[in-house]
C-alpha cells in the first residue's frame, strides 16, 4: 500500500475513533478524499482496510458508512474485553513496574480532576486519560498475543461514545474500579486484579445498553 494511502487509512481511522465520523455517517469517497486532502483512489483503498477492521461496512449501491453497533454488538464487545483485559489484569499484576503503577495514578487523578466540568471538551480529555490507562495495564501484562486481540476491542469508538453517555456519577463509579485495580496492583493480587477488572468492563457494558435505551425513549 503507497505512503498515500496509508495516511488517507490512517486519518480516517483518527476521525472515526474520536468520533469525527460518527456511526451511520455515509463515507462518500468524493466528500472524503476532498476532507482529508487525498484522491479518491487512496480513499478507496482505505476504505476497503477500514471494512476488514470492520470500522465500516459497504451497502449495496450505496457506498461505505461508518458502522453502526446493535446492543448485541455492545454486548459481544464487552464480553470480549471482559475475558481478554481480565487476562491482561491477571498478568500485570505480578509483572507490573513501580513507573506503571505511578501512570495509573495519575491517570485516575486525571479523571477525578476533570470530572467537576463535563463538557465535550473534558469527556475527550476523561477518554483519553482512561484509554491510557487500560493501554498501560495491557503493556504491564508483557503479552504480545493479548495487545494484538485486544487492540481492535479497545480502540473501537464505542468507549468514546460511552464516556460522551456518562454523568459526572457515572464516571466517578467507573474511576472507582481504576482505584480498586490500582490497590490489587499494589498487592500484587492477581485474583482480585482480575475480578476488578470484569467487574468494571461489565459494569461498563450495562451502563451503556441502559444509556442507548434511555436516549431511545426520550
Amino acid at each position: 500500500m503507497s505512503k498515500i494511502a496509508d495516511l488517507a487509512y490512517q486519518t480516517i481511522r483518527d476521525r472515526i475513533i474520536s468520533g469525527d465520523y460518527q456511526s451511520g455517517t455515509h463515507l462518500k469517497e468524493e466528500q472524503v478524499a476532498q476532507d482529508i486532502g487525498a484522491s479518491r483512489t487512496p480513499v478507496r483503498e482505505a476504505l476497503r482496510r477500514l471494512n476488514a477492521e470492520q470500522l465500516v461496512e459497504f451497502a449495496p449501491n450505496r457506498g461505505a458508512y461508518v458502522t453502526s453497533w446493535s446492543l448485541e454488538d455492545v454486548e459481544e464487545i464487552y464480553t470480549l474485553r471482559s475475558i481478554l483485559e481480565g487476562q491482561a489484569a491477571f498478568r500485570a499484576a505480578t509483572r507490573i513496574a513501580d513507573s506503571e503503577i505511578q501512570v495509573l495514578i495519575e491517570c485516575a487523578n486525571r479523571i477525578d480532576n476533570l470530572l467537576s466540568d463535563i463538557d465535550e471538551r473534558n469527556t475527550t480529555k476523561i477518554f483519553e486519560a482512561n484509554h491510557r490507562f487500560h493501554n498501560t495495564i495491557l503493556d504491564a501484562s508483557k503479552s504480545e498475543r493479548l495487545s494484538k486481540m485486544l487492540s481492535w476491542l479497545v480502540e473501537i469508538p464505542l468507549t468514546l461514545q460511552t464516556f460522551e453517555k456518562y454523568s459526572s456519577r457515572d464516571i466517578e463509579r467507573s474511576n472507582h474500579h481504576h482505584r480498586e485495580l490500582i490497590d490489587a496492583f499494589l498487592s500484587r493480587d492477581p485474583h482480585w486484579a482480575q475480578q476488578v477488572m470484569e467487574t468494571h468492563l461489565s459494569a461498563a457494558q450495562r451502563l451503556f445498553a441502559f444509556k442507548r435505551k434511555e436516549s431511545t425513549h426520550s
